[in-house]
């Protein structure tokens, strides 16, 4: 364990640190109002990028960062309590430093993380901390449990809930009965997966 510890930490030092002039740069369009440093963002997305468990699969690092940085702006965003119609607009209009993807997958990318947000904006307060704890941060339900200070049998049923409510919003929004979102993955791995392409 200590030597994948270490050699995760060189591979950020390597692939990623250098990134920093450019994070930097990028971050600073998501901070125009003053609101968000960017250097909050860019320091966010290194922790982030260090704690990924699937980084020996991520083929694109540049990808990779941009896209956690990018989160980092739209999580930002949405903790706000009152969103100028600006800082939307703002976010809407910023494309990413890497278009590796065409296009149409970008903006169908786009739309899906949109409507995601909004599935779980919807749940409950506790149950989202629950799902944004062990799809986006990749903890255990063990850790989760200890965090939040829960039992791990209420972790897992405030799991099954989110699942259900994302699944069922997504399949309606692709003109699907239900939509399957895999319970045993973190969404980390599959932002990794789709870094690569």
């Amino acid at each position: 364990m200590a030597q994948e510890d270490d050699d995760r930490r060189a591979w950020f030092r390597r692939e990623i640190l250098p990134l920093e002039p450019d994070l930097l740069a990028y971050a600073r369009q998501f901070c125009r109002d003053g609101q968000t440093d960017p250097e909050d963002l860019v320091h966010e997305t290194f922790a982030r990028a260090i704690a990924c468990k699937t980084w020996r699969e991520i083929g694109n690092p540049s990808a990779f960062a941009t896209r956690i940085l990018r989160n980092c702006a739209l999580d930002a965003l949405r903790r706000r309590k009152v969103l100028t119609i600006t800082a939307v607009a703002d976010f809407e209009r910023i494309e990413p430093l890497d278009e590796t993807p065409g296009a149409e997958a970008m903006l169908e990318s786009r739309e899906e993380l949109r409507a995601l947000a909004e599935a779980i904006a919807e749940l409950p307060a506790q149950c989202r901390r629950v799902f944004t704890l062990r799809k986006v941060y990749s903890l255990s339900p063990d850790a989760i449990a200890v965090r939040l200070g829960l039992s791990v049998s209420t972790v897992e049923k405030h799991l099954v809930k989110g699942l259900r409510h994302c699944s069922d919003r997504l399949g309606r929004r692709n003109g699907r009965g239900k939509t399957r979102v895999d319970e045993g993955r973190s969404w980390s791995g599959k932002r990794d997966h789709d870094a690569k392409r």
